[in-house]
């Protein structure tokens, strides 16, 4: 067994140690006593899938969650291929069996697919955290984090401040947010996307910045309830969970009250650096 920490959650994961364990997820090993151990996670590799137990209670086109009193079972699949690959299985709070088929071994080791046969979103939210859609940027002694939808210009944004301003990425892809008394910090998280970006650092967050795409620069803070919108539309949230989203939108609440949150339209240019770096000067 190997021990992992992410955030204040130490896990356990019992697994053929001849099986590909993704390089990010690695930056998260730590040395512990099995006395710290919160959760204990088997892997296991079967030719057939066992059948979740329980009503199902939603349906996307990559997972099916399944519910059987206070106990979670997910059933997962790639887009566009039917056949599941893998099956998360809880049997209680503290033990949790994931089955992942041979035929689709070699997509293990990429990180989004390891990481979901953890359902680690749903740990987080145990914690007080959550996962946003975003780039994180080291400025400084904190981090700016620029998210929106996918193909929006996160990575090009962030690239140019490393560029021009000497700035460094943290994550290209996702951050992991919790409150650690009364700052908001953004967390090491093990998947970073295309931008192959991750370290497991934490620091203060300064600002969250939308991004839009436009021919001239310019943008705004925006209004806090319009802060709380742009934040949940980027959160990674388990709707079929009534007291998780719930739970959410109140850290999403405290999150826009603490953090100034602005939406910038720009064309990817030198000079958008430049006019984003005098709209938030004062958070820097």
């Amino acid at each position: 067994m190997k021990l992992y920490k992410i955030a204040d959650f130490i896990f356990g994961v019992h697994m053929d140690e001849s099986l590909d364990i993704p390089e990010n997820f690695k930056k998260f090993e730590i040395s512990s006593s099995p006395e710290d151990i919160q959760t204990e996670y088997f892997i296991k590799i079967v030719d057939k899938l066992p059948e979740p137990q329980g009503e199902c209670i939603t349906t996307r086109n990559d997972l099916q969650v399944f519910q059987n009193g206070n106990i979670e079972s997910r059933r997962m699949n790639f887009v566009g291929i039917p056949e599941p690959y893998g099956v998360y299985e809880e049997k209680s709070e503290r033990v949790i069996y994931s089955y992942f088929k041979r035929s689709f071994l070699s997509m293990l080791s990429a990180d989004t697919v390891f990481v979901s046969l953890f359902a680690m979103e749903k740990r987080m939210f145990a914690h007080d955290a959550m996962v946003l859609h975003c780039s994180a940027l080291q400025v400084n002694d904190g981090v700016i984090l620029f998210s929106g939808p996918s193909g929006i210009g996160k990575s090009t944004h962030a690239d140019l401040w490393v560029k021009h301003r000497g700035a460094r990425v943290i994550n290209g892809d996702r951050t992991l947010l919790q409150k650690l008394g009364d700052r908001w910090m953004s967390l090491g998280w093990p998947i970073c996307g295309s931008s192959e970006i991750c370290h497991n650092e934490s620091f203060p967050v300064k600002a969250i910045v939308f991004l839009g795409q436009a021919p001239e620069n310019g943008g705004m803070r925006c209004r806090y309830f319009d802060s709380v919108k742009q934040l949940i539309s980027q959160l990674t949230i388990n709707v079929w969970n009534p007291s998780v989203v719930e739970k959410i939108w109140s850290m999403a609440e405290d999150l826009a009250a603490q953090v100034p949150v602005f939406y910038y339209h720009c064309n990817m240019e030198k000079y958008a650096v430049d006019t984003l770096e005098s709209l938030i000067h004062d958070v820097l």
